[in-house]
């Protein structure tokens, strides 16, 4: 009997150890799978931590970037106080301070370094500049809205260096993503082998022994191998095992610990998964609206440059924008103002096919990615006809309070083909058309054009150099000789030109009025002020009777300070202000013409001259004009040009010389290029001229060469 039990021992000895090791295996295999996964989901948490904090981040950048708009079109429009603007300063100081606390947080993290190739001073470095670029927006901004504007402007561009340097955190999480879920793959493979393995062994064994034992024993392995292969196939966030779940419930020892453990195992992986989801939600979506946010547009436009490539179609890009809507925020709060972008999102949505796509790409832009057109005036009527109906849908706009808005929308609009070689164009295409349909007015529609865009371009490319044209002493000045009817030289008048150290002389039709459309005149304008005057003390010893005539621009004299610039001009060198002659246009003297008065006359008490410049083609009156302390007018070139064979200018130039006369005040005639035409003029009474017939204008160096000569 003993012997029975020591065989019957001997024979469950292999079967027993088999067992013990298939359970020993799986349970250290699961042990090991469990701690991949809690090291897997501890760095998934920190990564998602990174990411929240990226997104907060952004958050209070955008909260910023709002309020900053807000000051602004505030300042701009006269509508805030110099109060109120300091209070939105300090409440953006205060957001920035609590933004570079973020920033600090985001640069010590170990995702940001691996994105940035190991450092974080590229971010901290973006995130000085823009904060210094506001702060100096916001200190400027009672005194200069332009100013302003232009630091924010710089700022906004360090603003998308956050976006990109977001963009390569994404990419790397997602990186880890794929690099965690394929490692676990590879472990749930290597451990499903090893459990066919031993359960195929313990089934022969078990078969051998006891065909009950066997079954139940195998039946277990195979349901929690069958568990781990679907554990590892499966890519949705909820991964059924009904047969684990009835072994956990109905099972005993060992087997029910490792259903247990398995059925863990899957909770924490559908966790992990749903957070990997929530992730690409944020990455790819807006958060308000739930549309694709402008990164997967852009994504889209990629997908769709395929499709025309394929099929030779068309594609279309509409970006609209709501007009005013700050206006909403302000008024009706900014809670009806989402209630405002979720109802556009849900008409917009309506509006298009299943195949077109309709993001948002801003506060209140929307881009509309329409597919499938044949030729391009198919694809201009679908245009049409979708902005008709936005148009229409826009009109008269009621939530679901019965609030009623009346809305309309600015939109610009571009074309593209398989011919399109950079997919951020059509972006900025029709965001550019778009910003010309909010300046040419409200609720219209903008196609790209190529060539207007290039003009703009250029046009603010030379605004940008002509920023810099002064701190790089590119300015001169050229001097142009005004005569007496002897053909001596009384004085000149400085001309201010541009020396582009790309494009050379540059028109002064082109730049002066660039300057006068922004600040720019005004230190321009101080300038060629002081510049002259230096001049002026210059030929102190030389030619001291010689007069300077100085163009003033409108801007530059309606400085609160303006009397005080020529005054310290003058102390400063010196030089004579009877000499000096400022000419003045008759628009600038006939607006606001008791202020005008009372500069002029503290300037007339140092003895500085004044002449009307382009006199005759304003609408002088002789009521006013009696009542300025003027010493001269000038007749425009366009009548002295046309004088020798147009009555109606001879007669006009009369008339002009004829009231300088009555009015005790010299007359000089701008423009004269032959003796024929001087002579005319001297026959009615002219007896001072300025023109090509005595020279054109010229750099101080060749001023004094003709001097010279005429003097001599």
């Amino acid at each position: 009997m003993k012997a029975l039990k020591s065989f019957k021992f001997l024979l469950l000895l292999p079967l027993i150890v088999v067992v013990i090791a298939a359970v020993a295996l799986v349970y250290t295999s699961l042990e090991r799978l469990e701690q991949q996964h809690d090291q897997a989901a501890q760095e998934q948490q920190q990564n998602l931590s990174i990411i929240s904090n990226a997104a907060e981040f952004s958050r209070k950048l955008g909260n910023i970037q709002k309020r900053m708009n807000l000051a602004l079109d505030g300042a701009l429009a006269g509508e805030l106080s110099e109060l109120q603007l300091y209070r939105m300063h300090s409440g953006i100081v205060n957001d920035l301070a609590s933004a570079a606390k973020a920033i600090d947080e985001l640069s010590a993290s170990q995702l940001v370094l691996d994105a940035n190739h190991g450092s974080a001073k590229g971010l901290q470095n973006a995130f000085s500049e823009y904060k210094r670029f506001v702060i100096m927006s916001t200190d400027v901004l009672a005194v200069d809205p332009q100013v302003a504007n232009e630091f924010l402007q710089k700022a906004q561009r360090h603003y998308l260096d956050f976006s990109i340097f977001i963009s390569k955190v994404e990419f790397l999480l997602a990186e880890r993503t794929k690099l965690r879920n394929k490692e676990q793959a590879n472990t749930f493979g290597q451990l499903v082998n090893r459990l066919f393995l031993f359960s195929f062994t313990a089934l022969l064994l078990l078969f051998t022994f006891s065909q009950f034992l066997s079954y139940r024993a195998s039946c277990g392995l195979i349901d929690i191998a069958e568990g781990l292969a679907l554990l590892s196939r499966s890519q949705t966030n909820r991964i059924p095992l009904p047969r684990i779940e009835a072994l956990q419930q109905s099972g005993r020892g060992e087997m029910k610990r490792i259903a247990a453990k398995l059925l863990d195992f899957r909770h924490a992986l559908e966790r992990q998964r749903v957070a990997e989801e929530e992730a690409f939600q944020l990455a790819f979506y807006d958060a308000l609206t739930q549309l694709p946010n402008r990164r997967l547009v852009n994504e889209r436009i990629h997908q769709a440059l395929g499709e025309c490539k394929r099929n030779e179609q068309q594609a279309a890009l509409i970006v609209l924008d709501i007009d005013d809507f700050k206006v909403i925020n302000e008024v009706r709060s900014y809670e009806v103002g989402d209630q405002v972008l979720l109802a556009t999102s849900a008409h917009l949505t309506n509006l298009v096919t299943d195949a077109d796509t309709v993001g948002r790409i801003g506060s209140n832009a929307f881009a509309i990615l329409l597919l499938g057109m044949s030729s391009t005036n198919e694809a201009a009527r679908k245009v049409q006809q979708l902005s008709e109906a936005i148009k229409n849908s826009f009109v008269e706009f009621i939530l679901k309070d019965e609030q009623t808005f009346f809305l309309t929308a600015s939109m610009g609009v571009t074309f593209f083909d398989s011919s399109l070689e950079n997919v951020n164009e059509p972006l900025k295409e029709a965001e550019a058309a778009m910003y010309r349909a909010k300046k040419a007015g409200r609720g219209l529609l903008r196609y790209y054009d190529a060539q207007v865009q290039a003009l703009q371009q250029e046009k603010l490319q030379l605004e940008n150099d002509l920023r810099q044209a002064l701190s790089n002493h590119e300015f001169q000045l050229y001097y142009q000789l005004q005569m007496n009817a002897q053909e001596q030289p009384l004085g000149v008048e400085a001309l201010l030109r541009w020396k582009h150290p790309e494009r050379g002389m540059v028109s002064p039709g082109e730049f002066i009025p660039l300057a006068e459309s922004s600040d720019l005149i005004l230190s321009i304008g101080q300038w060629v002020l002081e510049t002259a005057c230096d001049q002026l003390q210059a030929w102190k010893t030389t030619y001291p009777e010689f007069s300077m005539a100085v163009n003033v621009s409108v801007r530059q004299f309606r400085q609160a300070d303006f009397v005080e610039q020529v005054k310290n001009a003058l102390q400063r060198t010196q030089a004579n202000p009877k000499l000096l002659k400022l000419e003045l246009t008759e628009s600038m003297v006939l607006d606001e013409v008791e202020g005008t008065i009372l500069k002029m006359e503290e300037l007339r008490q140092l003895g500085v001259r004044f002449s009307i410049d382009d006199f005759g083609t304003g609408y002088s009156s002789l009521q006013y004009l009696k009542r300025l302390p003027l010493d001269q007018l000038k007749i425009d070139q366009s009548f002295t040009r046309d004088i020798t064979f147009d009555k109606n200018d001879a007669a006009i130039v009369q008339t002009v010389i004829a009231m300088g006369q009555a009015l005790q005040l010299e007359v000089i005639a701008e423009g004269v290029e032959t003796w024929e035409q001087q002579q005319i003029l001297l026959r009615y009474g002219c007896d001072f001229y300025q023109g090509y017939l005595y020279g054109r204008p010229f750099p101080i160096e060749d001023l004094e060469v003709n001097l010279n000569k005429l003097l001599a």
